[in-house]
Parts: structure tokens; sequence; C-alpha cells
């Protein structure tokens, strides 16, 4: 059942299943649902990430799309999901504090090297322009047993973790406070906090896109969020998706 409140500026909509919240805020979208719209489930039945891969998602962890209206280009629209990696960067950090916690190019939460979260952001045309229907997976009670890269969740390191509802809560008062940074300020303060706090920058990876494959220095991120791979030949290139891992783990 859609059951409808206010937190941290946002109007949630929760339900208690559906096939995928990203499906869900996309049939709000397509209705109207106004910026700062979030679709939150207790479980998903279809719930997918990047690259359309499936996300396991049972009871116990949380699972949310935020529709987000902010009138610029298409293109800027990417840079939300460093916005979101940092807000579950900082709401994770508040549980854990100390805690080994990275982002991973481009759009994953690592918790003492293993992933914590994921997040999916899709692009919807409405009125002339596009809305942005950024998903964020987070593994609170459970992280998934077969996947290509290992995974946590939260009560591997919390004796007592927080409820989904209380860390619904954290993440969105997060949320909020990057948002509206990014908002007022663009996106150079976001990338330079989602840099500092980046896995293997300087570092030699392996970066793979289908049957593409790359290796060099990770160099950093470009001013429109794309990878900086300096290429084992000197060539510097950018790099606009992918999946990256360190090149002594190959």
């Amino acid at each position: 059942m859609d059951q409808n409140r206010q937190s941290h500026g946002f109007t949630i909509h929760s339900f208690d299943a559906v096939a995928s919240t990203s499906d869900e805020a996309e049939r709000l979208a397509r209705e109207g649902a106004p910026d700062r719209s979030l679709v939150r489930a207790r479980s998903q039945t279809a719930g997918r990430g990047r690259l359309g891969r499936p996300w396991s998602s049972p009871e116990g962890n949380l699972y949310t799309t935020a529709i987000l209206d902010p009138d610029l280009p298409l293109g800027r629209l990417q840079e939300l999901s460093f916005v979101a990696s940092l807000a579950v960067h900082d709401a994770v950090a508040g549980l854990l504090p100390g805690a080994d916690l990275k982002l991973k190019w481009p759009n994953d939460v690592l918790l003492e090297g293993a992933k914590l979260s994921g997040i999916l952001t899709e692009t919807l045309p409405r009125d002339g322009r596009y809305v942005a229907l950024l998903g964020v997976g987070i593994n609170l009670g459970h992280a998934p047993a077969e996947t290509r890269y290992p995974a946590t969740s939260i009560r591997e390191h919390l004796a007592e973790p927080p409820t989904v509802e209380n860390f619904l809560e954290c993440y969105l008062a997060a949320l909020s406070a990057r948002y509206g940074q990014w908002r007022q300020d663009g996106f150079e303060a976001i990338r330079e906090a989602w840099i500092a706090r980046a896995r293997w920058i300087g570092q030699r990876v392996i970066v793979e896109n289908g049957p593409e494959r790359k290796s060099g220095c990770y160099e950093g991120i470009d001013a429109d969020g794309t990878m900086i791979l300096r290429l084992d030949d000197g060539r510097q290139e950018k790099i606009a998706a992918g999946d990256v891992r360190l090149a002594e783990d190959s």
C-alpha cells in the first residue's frame, strides 16, 4: 500500500513490496510527481542495478528511488550518482566512525573493501526537459552471497544496526544536504569531496566495459564525472563507463 509522508524535504511513498522502486518512481514521475519525491519499499521482486544486473532485495535492507527535477541539462544529471554516493557515505560514516569506507567509481560504496551500496541513475523526459530517477540500495541487514565482487552489510559491522526506518532518516538527511549543495554550488564541490573518499586513485587499475579492457594509473575524475586513466603507454584517456578493479587483483 502506498503511504505518503514528509521527511527532510522529501515526499516519501512507502510500499511493502514492488517489482522495482525505479519502476514505481518512473510511474509516479510520468504522473507528475514533483522534485524530491521518493519511493521506498521493504522488498523488491525485480530489483536491478547498473547494466540491468539483478539486485538482491530481501526485506531488511533499504531500497529507494528519488525523483529529482533540478531543471538542468540531461548531461548534468549523471552527476547525481556522485551526490548519492556521498550521501550514503555520510550516513554510514555517522554510524561507523573510523571505518574503512570508500567510494568506487562510478557508483558503489565500499565498507572494508566490500560492496555496501549500489546506485543507479536513470533519466526520463518530461515537460520539455529531463528528470532523474536516483535509485539507491543499501545493505543493512543482509548481503548477497553470490556476487561479482564481495558484498557486506551494516549488520556485519555493528552489533545493533538501526532499523530500516531509522536509517532511511539518516540517508534522507544526508541526501537533502548533498543535493542542496549540488544545486547551490554545482558539481565541483561534490567532485572534490568524492575524490577525497575515493578508492584506488593513484594506483594501477583495470577497467572493463564489455569486451574492451584498458589498464593504467587512475588519476581521478574529470569535471563531468568521467574517470581519468593514464594508460600504460602514457596517453591520458577519459572513461565514461566500465567496471574497475585493482590491477594486482587480476
